[in-house]
């Protein structure tokens, strides 16, 4: 839905009551909104009551997003939160304004979706949404020096993902030496822009560039691969499935085996003594376990210690040991 003509919007009526608290009051005290399902173009509920109802939604995102939706017009997260930040809970009725008056007039929902995806799609979303650039801002200068702005930090980055991308960077000793030649040529393209001389920053990036040893002949394409696992790790990506055919042979070791299966097969099946012998075996062997298990033989130490001492006691008594006449 377009932006309502500005005479339609500003209909002036002399009060409204707000259906929440009850109260009567003047059309400054309602958000315009552009929907033709409010009357008069405000909205029913007064600023008061939908204050209220943002603090105790901490002023979320999905609650902001939902009013707007309400009020048909466009939720822009950088702009809420620089109204927020500059008007704290009366963010309502300024941030309503600048988006009705015509500042971002021709923007509808689908042309903000489509704004969005384009970020995401780039990568550069973060910096659409202030709280998740301001956290990136901070790691960057951690990483850097917090002496860089956000031009000097988003050229040191790319440079160095460039680096990343294109030399073999191994320990901690060439990673520091990739972040000061990025330094190095920030300092060089800014001392160009000013007209300065660079010969001495041409010395010592020239320097740097062979002490890190960041030369063509060792420069890597991004897009090879330097070993099985990324190779696996790319199919896997792709939606590869390598298809498993049992019972097919494969190598010498399955060729083996495939061999002494049909060898035992036609050796038991073929030989009829062999057969037989076999099979009583496997009785034998049932039966001797039938039995063990019936004496109970396999009670462990325990049980034969109790059986040995107790057959002891019954074989010999204390009488037997009476010294005789003739040791008396």
């Amino acid at each position: 839905m377009g932006m309502v003509p500005k005479t339609k919007r500003d209909l002036a009526f002399r009060a409204q009551t707000c259906v929440r608290c009850g109260r009567s009051l003047g059309p400054s005290e309602f958000l315009l909104t552009n929907s033709d399902f409010f009357q008069n173009h405000h909205t029913t509920i007064c600023i008061d009551c939908l204050k209220e109802e943002g603090k105790a939604a901490g002023w979320s995102w999905d609650w902001m997003d939902h009013l707007c939706q309400l009020l048909d017009i466009p939720f822009i997260p950088s702009e809420f939160e620089k109204c927020h930040k500059e008007n704290e809970d009366d963010v309502l009725r300024p941030y309503v304004k600048l988006v009705v008056e015509g500042k971002y007039e021709g923007l509808n929902w689908h042309d903000y979706y489509e704004s969005y995806k384009k970020l995401k799609e780039e990568g550069v979303l973060e910096g659409e949404i202030p709280l998740l650039a301001e956290a990136k801002r901070k790691d960057l200068q951690e990483k850097w020096g917090a002496n860089y702005d956000d031009e000097a930090l988003k050229y040191l980055e790319t440079l160095y993902d460039g680096v990343l991308q294109t030399q073999s960077i191994n320990g901690a000793l060439q990673g520091d030496q990739a972040l000061k030649l990025c330094k190095l040529s920030y300092e060089i393209d800014c001392r160009i822009r000013e007209g300065g001389d660079v010969d001495k920053l041409l010395s010592s990036y020239d320097k740097l560039i062979k002490a890190a040893d960041f030369t063509p002949k060792n420069a890597k394409n991004a897009s090879d691969f330097d070993s099985i696992g990324e190779l696996v790790r790319w199919l896997e990506r792709r939606g590869f499935k390598n298809p498993y055919y049992d019972g097919v042979t494969k190598d010498v070791v399955d060729e083996t085996i495939k061999n002494i299966q049909a060898w035992n097969q036609r050796l038991y099946t073929n030989e009829s003594g062999i057969g037989e012998e076999v099979t009583k075996r496997i009785e034998s062997l049932k039966s001797a376990s039938e039995l063990e298990n019936f004496y109970n033989l396999d009670q462990g130490d325990d049980f034969v210690d109790a059986y040995e001492n107790a057959g002891f006691e019954g074989l010999y008594k204390d009488e037997d040991f009476e010294p005789g006449d003739g040791e008396r």
